[in-house]
């Protein structure tokens, strides 16, 4: 999977430096990932055996309230069998539950590079980002970036999009207030792996991720390319009429 690196876009944060020759040790990346099952990638044969000794795979991943992963998006791939592996192993993992969970709207959205060399497969964690690459080698320690909708070629056409609700005694109780979610979009326009930034109240924000969840886009593009974006959106609600 190889993509277009994007001029503009939102920088959000610059992985760690590029690995020491001696061989990966990932287990300072595990346990600032807080994993209690991991699994590393295998470097597919086919792919060493064509020449390529090194490749890049980014990822986004989701997680329930159990530690499980729930998805995984592919940010940036040097070769879609290392993409392959990547997601495969990813999709083995699982999540320690924090002793103090991160109250409602500070959770946050692991992001993971995997470095293939000769030497072995290292993992890189970040605590938040995203990238687009050119058809070249990423360097290990770039910077990830990601478009928002306003670098789109044109506004986003939205094809399932509904807007949080709240029901009944729910509706009843609540005083109003807002929520900003941040989220991926995928180049067939799904939502990915959206989060809550902030909330005034925790209902709020169940109410406005089981919104974003549902929503599609028309595939976004740059320059006519299909991209991955980055976006943020504030819901604010009203008290209910008594």
């Amino acid at each position: 999977m190889f993509r277009s690196l994007l001029t503009r876009g939102v920088l959000l944060v610059a992985l760690a430096s590029p690995l020491v020759a001696q061989g990966p040790d990932n287990e300072t990346s595990v346990q600032k990932l807080r994993l209690t099952k991991f699994v590393l990638p295998d470097f597919p044969d086919y792919v060493r055996l064509s020449g390529n000794s090194k490749g890049v795979v980014t990822v986004a991943i989701g997680r329930d309230s159990e530690g499980q992963v729930t998805d995984v998006l592919v940010l940036d791939s040097t070769h879609p069998k290392l993409t392959r592996a990547a997601v495969t192993a990813v999709e083995q993992w699982k999540f320690a539950l924090p002793a103090n969970p991160a109250p409602p709207g500070r959770e946050i959205v692991p992001i993971v590079r995997f470095l293939f060399t000769a030497k072995g497969i290292a993992i890189v964690s970040a605590v938040t980002g995203s990238l687009a690459a050119k058809d070249r080698a990423i360097p290990d320690n770039a910077p990830v970036i990601l478009p928002s909708f306003a670098d789109l070629d044109s506004p986003p056409k939205p094809l399932v999009h509904p807007m949080p609700s709240l029901t009944g005694a729910l509706a009843e109780r609540t005083a109003g207030g807002t929520v900003t979610v941040k989220y991926f979009v995928d180049e067939t326009g799904r939502v990915r792996v959206p989060i809550i930034l902030d909330c005034s109240a925790p209902e709020l924000g169940r109410a406005a991720l089981a919104a974003v969840e549902q929503w599609r886009f028309v595939p976004p593009r740059i320059a006519g390319h299909e991209t991955i974006l980055l976006e943020t959106e504030t819901f604010s609600f009203g008290p209910v009429p008594r």
